[in-house]
């Protein structure tokens, strides 16, 4: 099999589990060699194992994406152990429902550091890297992005502002040959939700895997290709039986 991902590096944010681990598999099944990076070593290094047992390729980077220097460490470490960076996944992401009366500063802060500040971290740092092999972002939207929803007011505005940064990351990355795309999923079942829906609920909504493969078709399409935000939702509504 052909592997369109052959030499290619990407680094993928919040690794560990869920979407960020089934978008690692999928872009390490394309022979891409990938530097995972979530809060956590444990689960990212389980992601690293299964990696290597498909006879891929993957690097564990421990980094809290909202800090700006261990941003920084991420980028500089994945240079030095693959010597290039052409595809940046913005996954991390946290998502803690709440009315606006009961947001507090610090949750507001939290969602969005993590949500909008990491992305906008983590594009800045792998610019120039990115500059250099005309590579690629993936921002993890969210149909939280496209429309609003009760109790998600920081959640919302997070993903409404990392839709507004990659219009403006595809514009001025064009120039330089650099595609930003954003991907805005509708529910998922991933550990995002393990506290707020029922687990009949989360039977039914779409897998990690299906959405991991819409960002491997992406990231493989053919380059004279752009992309609005690519929205993808549930065939049939998860909470309805």
């Amino acid at each position: 099999m052909i592997q369109k991902l052959s030499g290619a590096v990407a680094i993928v944010t919040g690794a560990g589990s869920g979407l960020g681990a089934a978008i690692a598999q999928a872009l390490a099944a394309e022979g891409a060699k990938c530097a995972l990076a979530g809060r956590r070593r444990e689960p990212l290094q389980a992601v690293a194992d299964a990696i290597g047992a498909a006879a891929g390729e993957a690097s564990v980077i421990p980094t809290d994406v909202a800090d700006e220097a261990q941003v920084a460490a991420l980028v500089a470490e994945t240079i030095h152990t693959f010597g290039r960076l052409d595809v940046l996944v913005n996954n991390a992401g946290l998502m803690r429902p709440a009315s606006l009366t009961q947001t507090s500063t610090a949750l507001w802060d939290e969602i969005l550091n993590v949500n909008l500040r990491g992305a906008f971290l983590l594009c800045r740092a792998a610019w120039p890297h990115l500059r250099h092999s005309r590579g690629q972002i993936i921002n993890v939207s969210s149909m939280a992005a496209v429309q609003g929803y009760l109790d998600e007011a920081a959640y919302c505005a997070s993903k409404h502002g990392l839709n507004g940064l990659t219009e403006v990351l595809a514009l001025e990355g064009k120039p330089h040959g650099i595609r930003a795309l954003a991907v805005c999923p509708a529910a998922v079942e991933t550990p995002l939700w393990d506290q707020d829906a029922p687990a009949d609920v989360r039977r039914r909504m779409m897998k990690s895997a299906q959405v991991a493969d819409l960002v491997r078709w992406l990231v493989t399409a053919p380059r004279n290709l752009d992309f609005g935000p690519v929205i993808v939702r549930n065939f049939e509504d998860p909470w309805m039986q």
